[in-house]
């Protein structure tokens, strides 16, 4: 479920982000265990099984794959350094405006290959592949305008052609120096790049929390869902609590492959951010995080920044918290120039092990003033 609200304050969401600092400074020397963003090469063979599932208490339970399935992509992983994961999924949108409804799917294929598994190092190929399909008319920007919404309502539009795919990931990732504590990394190749800079958890996927695309995306943002996609080089530093991360890629790359030529023309997309992280994954998982970004490109629109401000935190592994801030300056590309985002979730509710309740509200300014109803 979610709310729209248009013309509201965002200095709520601003206390609750300060909140969320506040208690993460508290704390972040505190933890007993502290897992960092990227694992540990020598604890591969101790961390778990890559994929833990069946899981117990599901609505449908295990109908294509069984327990030996698993278990033995499990073992491909832990033994070859092999996962590989994905979905298709639908959906039939109606808004109150009336017809006609708007019907997506989206499929989402992901391949990773560890073959470099050293003490403190290691390195990975990583690829991931996204199509999406409208049925029949309206487009999804198409159904936007006539259901009088600033952000298209659930993934990217489809227009004119209803269907769009992407080679969106194709990168090494190297990591050396590893361990609980600190570590570097560094990914290079096809980026993309919502999935390393400023994310939130529960305000990030469209299909498995909010599927309004302004709390499941940075719309703020004038590069995210338009310039997001391309070659480039990200380099990530952490020393528990903390960490920087920043990348250069092409800003102007098509965004359905990797854009070799596209590079030549030096346009690109510069991203810096600083977070705080504890207890990742764990029961009372808390972030922090300022991405800024500065997008070079010489189009009518010109270059542009951004700023974002995204966190989360869980209680006791029960309840969440996650909000997130993002904004434009000078280039007004995406649908909003100004997005706040802030979602509530309850997690495992009823002991359902895989389903999650929330309630996720927004505001924001959109770019073009037409579009505000």
């Amino acid at each position: 479920m979610h709310t729209t609200i248009i013309n509201s304050s965002p200095h709520l969401i601003f206390v609750v982000l300060m909140m969320l600092c506040i208690a993460i400074i508290k704390n972040g020397y505190t933890q007993d265990s502290i897992i960092s963003k990227l694992p540990k090469g020598k604890w591969i063979s101790n961390r778990g099984p890559f994929d833990p599932r069946p899981y117990d208490n599901t609505l449908f339970g295990s109908l294509l794959f069984t327990d030996d399935y698993f278990n033995w992509k499990n073992k491909l992983w832990i033994d070859k350094g092999i996962s590989f994961g994905g979905y298709f999924s639908a959906n039939i949108q109606i808004g109150s405006q009336g017809l006609p409804t708007h019907q997506i799917s989206e499929t989402l294929i992901l391949f990773t290959w560890e073959p470099l598994r050293k003490a403190r190092s290691a390195g990975r190929l990583v690829v991931g592949f996204a199509y999406d399909l409208t049925f029949g008319k309206p487009t999804t920007r198409g159904f936007a305008d006539n259901q009088k919404l600033i952000e298209t309502p659930n993934d990217l539009d489809t227009d004119p052609d209803q269907t769009f795919a992407t080679l969106g990931l194709l990168h090494w990732t190297q990591e050396w120096r590893t361990g609980p504590n600190g570590g570097w990394a560094i990914r290079a190749g096809q980026l993309y790049a919502p999935s390393y800079f400023g994310p939130a958890r529960y305000l990030d996927d469209d299909r498995r929390f909010f599927m309004a695309r302004p709390v499941a995306a940075a719309a703020g943002a004038q590069w995210v869902g338009n310039n997001d996609i391309g070659l480039g080089v990200n380099a990530l530093y952490w020393k528990t609590p903390f960490y920087i991360s920043v990348a250069v890629m092409d800003g102007k790359a098509n965004r359905n492959y990797p854009d070799v030529k596209s590079l030549g023309d030096a346009e690109f997309l510069y991203l810096a951010e600083v977070g705080l992280e504890r207890d990742i994954d764990g029961p009372n998982e808390a972030t922090l995080r300022i991405t800024f970004s500065h997008l070079d490109l010489t189009d009518k629109s010109g270059p542009g920044q951004s700023l974002m401000i995204s966190g989360d935190m869980l209680f006791n592994g029960v309840w969440g918290i996650a909000a997130r801030y993002s904004r434009s300056f000078k280039r007004f590309t995406s649908d909003y120039k100004e997005l706040v985002s802030l979602g509530f979730l309850w997690e495992q509710p009823f002991n359902r092990s895989q389903d999650l309740a929330g309630l996720g509200v927004f505001t924001g300014k959109p770019s073009d003033p037409n579009h505000n109803w």
